[in-house]
């Protein structure tokens, strides 16, 4: 009798081990998460190092300002001409 409780009690710890709120379910989901947190954190401190890059750029080269002004502002210089063409609509071929 005495050994069929500790068989019972041992089962049930494992059990609780296993499948419980506290139990090993919870310890790969927590393993999981940690990692996926882990590759965020490097891709924001790789993100980081390049603004970084980019400011400084901006703040010490001339050439790169004014061609991130043209790129992202599109901003032109005020001897410049700057010339807009329209596209013609393009026809789509029917078929027979």
């Amino acid at each position: 009798m005495l050994t069929l409780v500790l068989v019972l009690g041992i089962a049930a710890v494992t059990g609780s081990v296993l499948v419980g709120r506290n139990g090993v379910t919870q310890l790969l989901t927590l393993r999981g998460e940690r990692q996926r947190l882990g590759q965020e954190a490097v891709a924001l401190l790789e993100r980081n190092a390049a603004l970084r890059d980019e400011i400084q750029h901006l703040q010490s080269d001339d050439r790169y300002l004014e061609s991130f002004a043209r790129r992202e502002l599109g901003l032109v210089r005020g001897d410049e001409v700057v010339y807009r063409f329209h596209r013609a609509p393009v026809a789509v071929p029917r078929r027979p």
